[in-house]
């Protein structure tokens, strides 16, 4: 899982892949004992992930797993990351995200308000495709599904007219992957 944070919380996003058991977007709230050293790590790294112990995804999307521990690293974990913190045992607070990957075109998003802060995710599609949750400012509420019209990740550059006109605004990059969508 890739690890960000947003308004306080540490937020986990589920490093998916089409196929297998692996092909759920799920993005967790969590917290741990450890929360202000995690926070730290967070925010002092451009790439954070952790590795949990064995579980099911299953379980754990469907709330029969609470807790986990896990090994946190900087940078990819299997991409040359760096083992930052061992042995931290995680407490899932809240699922904002459990959607299956589909070979549908890309462009979609959903969108995902959660207490003082939105996340818009993009629902990976068919390949290539990419993985990203930014943070947007919204004036009120939206639907949960958006097309953005650009099958191209979004950006600050690359921000569509009809997300503006919805009053949906470009914040912040929370996270991005598309080497393994390729």
């Amino acid at each position: 899982m890739a690890m960000f944070t947003v308004d306080g919380q540490v937020i986990a996003t589920h490093m998916p892949l089409h196929g297998g058991r692996h092909n759920h977007q799920v993005i967790l709230v969590l917290e741990t004992k450890d929360q202000e050293e995690v926070q730290n790590l967070l925010k002092r790294n451009e790439l954070v992930t952790l590795l949990p112990e064995k579980l099911s995804l299953r379980k754990l999307r469907e709330g029969e797993i609470n807790t986990f521990n896990a090994q946190i690293f900087t940078g990819h974990f299997e991409r040359g990351g760096k083992l930052a913190l061992r042995a931290v045992t995680f407490r899932v607070t809240s699922r904002l995200m459990d959607t299956p990957l589909s070979r549908t075109e890309n462009g979609h998003y959903q969108l995902i308000p959660h207490r003082n802060f939105t996340l818009l995710v993009h629902k990976i599609g068919s390949t290539p495709s990419f993985d990203q949750v930014l943070l947007v400012n919204t004036n009120e509420a939206k639907p949960n599904e958006i097309y953005s019209g650009s099958t191209n990740p979004l950006s600050e550059s690359n921000w569509p007219e009809n997300l503006t006109a919805a009053g949906i605004h470009f914040k912040e990059e929370l996270y991005f992957e598309s080497q393994d969508f390729q």
